[in-house]
């Protein structure tokens, strides 16, 4: 068994190399049988992290927060409102 704050180090190191903040991880912990870091985000997304392994891909900012991003909207003259991109397509 690996020394408590060792494995806490491992944990946080694996964070740190994900660059996601630990306010947006759910649950994390480390498997010492296969020597691996499994943490689930906010935005739903599980990795499993072999430690000392490269990243295989970048987290983006929904799949760490779960926060979708905020639509941008315009306002219409014509239709005396505000809509985004999609609704004045769809209105045209």
């Amino acid at each position: 068994m690996k020394d408590e704050k060792l494995v806490k180090k491992i944990v946080e190191d694996t964070f740190k190399s994900y660059e996601i903040p630990p306010q947006f991880v759910l649950a994390s912990r480390y498997d010492e049988s296969t020597d691996t870091v499994i943490f689930v985000t906010n935005g739903g997304k599980k990795i499993v992290h072999k430690v000392g392994a490269p990243i295989e891909h970048k987290l983006t900012e929904v799949e760490m927060s779960g926060v979708l991003p905020k639509e941008e909207s315009f306002f219409v003259e014509r239709l005396n409102q505000k809509i985004t991109n999609k609704e004045l397509i769809k209105n045209k």
